[in-house]
């Protein structure tokens, strides 16, 4: 039987494609690269008085608290006070410490939520804890821990600093409304990797005060959080 040029031609076509469909089965699948972000710790630097300070640690969340929001003092029995303040909302805060040997920062992201907009867990909660951490500028909060008016930052530093006022009722207070007025501090990134853990970065600059209202000025202030989806139960 005579095969002619175009039968062949036909039969190179046939294997050709058959190769070709036996190579694809045994492709390997393309690799993942690793995001090094994932091996990525908690870190906090900031000079003051012209020296440098860089803390670490591989996990800085330790505290979250419900306060009451719009505090006053109705009445002071011997050593204790009493307090009221607004009764359908809540005052919720997260507190991220970074130290090593010989220092400290307390980092607290601080918001007042209608209660009605919450969840119940260990306390109450956002539905979306990620409402903290939204990029851009936050306020200082100057009276965190005593009137709990105002929403945003506040930071305690080793040594009895920080960037708020006295949390006593007992005596005025301290600073003026003015007093973090050139001061800024800016959540500039959040991203969320494959794993689902989020990379939060902020650029910084404070005044410090202690209960002296002795100030000291923080500057060049850098933080980045790893924040796992585990630690949003609280």
């Amino acid at each position: 039987m005579k095969i002619n040029i175009f039968s062949w031609m036909a039969m190179a076509v046939f294997f050709f494609s058959a190769c070709k469909k036996e190579n694809a089965l045994i492709e390997q699948p393309e690799t993942v690269k690793e995001d090094p972000l994932e091996y990525a710790k908690d870190s906090i630097s900031y000079s003051i008085d012209g020296i440098t300070y860089s803390l670490s640690k591989y996990y800085s969340f330790y505290r979250v608290s419900n306060m009451q929001p719009h505090s006053k003092v109705d009445s002071i029995v011997k050593n204790g006070y009493y307090i009221s303040g607004l009764k359908d909302s809540v005052l919720y805060s997260r507190t991220y410490g970074i130290y090593d040997d010989q220092n400290r920062v307390d980092v607290i992201f601080i918001k007042t939520y209608a209660k009605a907009s919450m969840v119940q867990a260990l306390i109450l909660r956002p539905k979306d804890v990620m409402d903290l951490f939204t990029v851009g500028m936050k306020n200082y909060a100057l009276d965190y821990g005593r009137d709990n008016i105002q929403n945003g930052i506040a930071l305690n530093i080793s040594g009895g600093f920080k960037t708020y006022g006295s949390e006593s009722f007992r005596i005025p207070p301290q600073l003026s409304p003015d007093a973090q007025k050139n001061s800024k501090f800016e959540i500039s990134s959040l991203k969320k990797l494959n794993s689902g853990t989020y990379i939060l970065e902020a650029k910084f600059n404070a005044m410090l005060f202690n209960e002296k209202n002795e100030s000291k000025k923080l500057e060049n202030g850098y933080l980045r959080l790893i924040m796992d989806e585990t630690q949003f139960i609280l």
